[in-house]
């Protein structure tokens, strides 16, 4: 009897801590410009240390689902400078990028 209560618990304990991982994902939004202010397509949206990416849209838009704290890399080849921010608890972003001129 006491082995299944300890079994019970421990996957109730594992439930629960995955719901909470999982719950700390969220969508996080914004437009990618080039420093004149043209939206700049096709620009690469990583979230640093995975493989979920997405690619911004014609109108310089993302969405990309990432967890809190996650740092996001925005890059185009050696064509801008590679930009990365923090999102901490924030779901929207406006990302201003500069020609690599090297």
């Amino acid at each position: 009897m006491k082995k299944q209560f300890l079994f019970l618990f421990f996957f109730a304990f594992l439930f629960a801590a995955s719901t909470q991982i999982q719950a700390q994902d969220r969508t996080v939004k914004g437009t990618v410009k080039h420093y004149e202010g043209q939206a700049l397509s096709g620009i690469t949206v990583m979230i640093k240390g995975t493989t979920a990416a997405t690619i911004t849209n014609g109108s310089g838009q993302f969405s990309i689902k990432a967890g809190t704290g996650s740092v996001l890399v925005f890059s185009k080849g050696k064509q801008f400078i590679k930009e990365e921010i923090n999102t901490g608890s924030n779901s929207q972003f406006d990302v201003t990028m500069y020609p690599n001129t090297r």
